[in-house]
């Protein structure tokens, strides 16, 4: 069964397409590798302002040192075996438990298509491994391994250089530690005195970071604020999206009427997940970690009490039926691989740029004639330019708050959709070229910018007034070539 369990993980985990953000992030980690300092203010684009705080620096350097030696085909593996450590690790706290294979099937069957929603090649993958862990050794400390808490420190210590989900780190590591020692007041336990310890050494933690206090002041201004982007809306409740997520959620609510004992700082942190869970569709993952201790041991307990109200004494299955589950369990595991592998050879082992969303054509075309410039570039597109035109600026890119101005990505998406105020953006900046989308359909008609190519998916205008570029010169000439043949990451 556990066999079974990887096998499904690996196939879901099996990303064939590159990330948009990244591109940016192995340019940033080759940047800071190679110049060994971290930029304090932003190279890559011509409308950031202020310092740029990077909270992902060290898994963007990461990132580079596997593509630099591996290329793609080391990334994918790379966040293979992050993966199915992940679900190693989860696996290890259950069986520690309980060995009650379909309780465990069945929720970490669920919690892989959860954490297969957010398991793109982003520093986001830190999050999904940190917090485990971290919840793994804080399992450890109530089962009586009091050592175990020593290394929560040194986790947020990691965790704090590669990933701002460190704040969701520490608020969860602060509330079991708030329960239990409230619960503690009542027990006369001595619980509380080596989380107090062990979570005032990992707020402590958090300062070993290249920004210091400044990196939490950005935490705490960034984090409330609302964000546009699909991952980051909330859930809704009555219909079939994040349905495996729904799914564990409501057996949860199941197992509080159950008379098996419960931890209450466990239902505390998985019912305020919870709340997130609904709240913010990207943490959904966290709190699907969070159900993981719980509730297949709890799913476990419900079936076993199931079975003793039914008989007496358990009758064994014969030996064709084990025999013919351990057929099925081994069919279902080869096609997981048989068709993980097939993934893997259409695209040579490798990450796959996809035309259809990226600007790949149009990004072509720019770097066969060395057009470069300040390009006003779509956001989810800068750092796929970042990547393949390093001496060119973006508009903006996928970092967001950490360079930008929520007013000014809110400009910048205006004007690639054409919506009403669109033009304005044009005058705040100096732009040499624009490289969109087919939404804004007025820049065919714009005064002052000419259309130098069109490509499936993209355009590029380039000035037509002073200054001029050198492009508007060897479109007029017909001296601009390309090539449609695709490029790779």
């Amino acid at each position: 069964v556990q066999c079974m369990v990887y096998a499904y993980a690996l196939n879901a985990f099996t990303f064939v397409y590159a990330d948009p953000d990244l591109f940016g992030h192995i340019t940033y980690g080759g940047e800071i590798w190679n110049s060994g300092k971290i930029p304090a203010t932003d190279p890559y684009a011509y409308t950031s302002e202020g310092p740029w705080i990077n909270h992902e620096w060290l898994m963007e350097v990461l990132f580079f040192l596997i593509y630099d030696v591996w290329g793609s085909t080391g990334l994918m593996v790379f966040r293979l075996l992050l993966g199915v450590s992940i679900i190693h690790l989860l696996s290890d706290l259950y069986f520690s438990k309980s060995n009650n294979l379909p309780a465990y099937a069945f929720h970490f069957i669920l919690l892989t298509h959860v954490l297969a929603f957010g398991f793109a090649m982003r520093p986001q993958l830190a999050t999904y491994f940190f917090l485990p862990v971290m919840i793994y050794l804080v399992y450890r400390f109530f089962d009586g391994d009091r050592a175990a808490l020593i290394l929560v420190p040194v986790v947020f210590v990691l965790w704090v250089n590669c990933h701002g989900g460190v704040a969701a780190g520490i608020g969860i590591f602060s509330m079991i530690t708030a329960v239990e020692t409230l619960r503690n007041v009542f027990t006369k336990e001595s619980n509380w005195l080596y989380l107090l310890a062990a979570w005032a050494a990992s707020c402590a933690a958090l300062l070993v970071n290249p920004y210091g206090i400044d990196l939490l002041k950005f935490f705490v201004k960034t984090i409330p604020q609302a964000r546009d982007v699909t991952e980051w809306y909330p859930l809704e409740l009555f219909d079939i999206n994040h349905l495996p997520f729904k799914v564990m959620v409501l057996i949860f609510l199941v197992t509080l009427f159950s008379p098996a004992r419960k931890n209450w700082w466990q239902v505390a942190v998985i019912a305020c997940g919870i709340f997130f869970g609904f709240k913010h569709a990207r943490h959904t993952v966290l709190t699907a970690f969070l159900m993981t201790p719980y509730l297949p041991i709890h799913m476990a307990t419900m079936i076993d009490r199931a079975r003793a109200r039914r008989q007496r004494a358990p009758q064994p299955f014969p030996r064709w039926a084990h025999a013919l589950i351990a057929m099925v369990l081994i069919v279902f595991a080869a096609f997981q691989i048989n068709i993980q592998i097939f993934k893997l050879k259409r695209t040579d082992f490798q990450l796959k740029v996809d035309p259809g969303y990226f600007p790949v054509y149009a990004v072509r075309f720019l770097k066969e004639n060395h057009l470069n410039g300040n390009i006003l570039v779509p956001v989810n597109w800068g750092q796929y330019v970042i990547f393949h035109l390093p001496h060119s600026k973006v508009s903006s890119d996928g970092r967001y708050w950490t360079v930008y101005t929520p007013k000014l990505i809110r400009q910048n998406m205006i004007f690639h959709n054409g919506w009403q105020g669109w033009q304005y953006f044009l005058g705040f900046y100096h732009h040499d070229l624009i490289l969109t989308g087919l939404k804004n359909e007025k820049l065919e008609q714009l005064e002052g910018w000419v259309k130098i190519f069109e490509g499936p998916r993209s355009r590029v205008f380039v000035r037509t007034n002073k200054p001029f570029h050198p492009a508007y010169f060897k479109h007029l000439k017909g001296m601009l070539t390309y090539n449609l043949s695709l490029i790779h990451i």
